[in-house]
This record gives C-alpha cells, structure tokens and sequence, in this order.
C-alpha cells in the first residue's frame, strides 16, 4: 500500500512537470530570465531604472532612457542624480512609490532615499515612457512638487 502511494505522487509529479513543459518551454522562461525586457511595463522600467541608480549601475539606468528624447531638464536630473550616487556611497533607496498617471505609458514615483550623513531624500517624479523594440524606455523625467499634487 505504501509503495503505491509513491508511485501515484511520482507519477502525479511527473505529469505536472510534462505540463509544464508543454506549457513554456525551457526556452521561453530562460529568455525571460535572461533579458527581462521580454516580460515587461511602464512600471517595471522605471522600478529597474531607479534600481539600477540604487546599485551603482549608471550604464544601465542609462540605456532605459531615450537620450534623444529627454528634454534637458529631465537629463539635468538625471546627471544631478548620477553625480549624487557616486559622490556619497552611503545613500541608499528607502522606499520606492509607484503609481498610475492619468496620460497613458506615464508613471508617478515618489522616491525616498536615505544616508547616515545627510537628511532623507523624498522626491515625486513622472516619468513619461514608450514602448521600443528593446522594451519600454523613459523618454521624459519631471520633477514635480508635492505642494501642487495637493491643490489639484
């Protein structure tokens, strides 16, 4: 009796793990590993973007913005941003907002960082994206201020 209860959990296992296959193959999910732009969003670009400034990786967050497109204050925050992970190592990123904007492909974060040497950091951005062959890219960065979210 007992030798048939195995039997029946490896035979059940074993039709699971075919289903699995059949129904992505490992080919499908080692490419959405590998290049996470496969499955992707307006959201999930500007969370890896502000990520990638989190971990230092400048080259990164840069490739998920359309330089051409950036307005100039929008690239002046983004320098102003690159200039302050690379000059204080201890800042990090607290806590990380998202939400929808009323324009579509626009995303509203509202990011907060933190440093033992300086005051915390609370900003609110929108951040306009768009849909490219490589995945969604940020085409505009706008600061915007708390005070006018509350009168609106």
């Amino acid at each position: 009796m007992a030798r048939s209860r195995y039997v029946w959990i490896m035979g059940i296992t074993l039709v699971c793990l075919l289903g699995i296959v059949a129904w992505k193959s490992p080919q499908s999910v080692m490419v959405s590993l590998t290049q996470p732009h496969y499955a992707d969003s307006p959201q999930a670009a500007v969370q890896r973007f502000w990520g990638y400034l989190d971990t230092r990786q400048l080259e990164l967050a840069e490739q998920l913005l359309m330089d051409k497109e950036l307005n100039p204050l929008g690239q002046q925050e983004f320098e102003l941003w690159k200039a302050q992970v690379k000059n204080n190592p201890l800042i990090s990123l607290k806590k990380m907002e998202l939400a929808d904007s009323p324009q579509p492909n626009s995303v509203l974060v509202n990011v907060e960082w933190t440093s033992p040497v300086k005051d915390k950091i609370v900003q609110t951005y929108v951040m306009e994206t768009r849909a490219t062959s490589e995945g969604w890219k940020i085409i505009q960065i706008q600061k915007m201020d708390v005070q006018s979210l509350a009168l609106q």
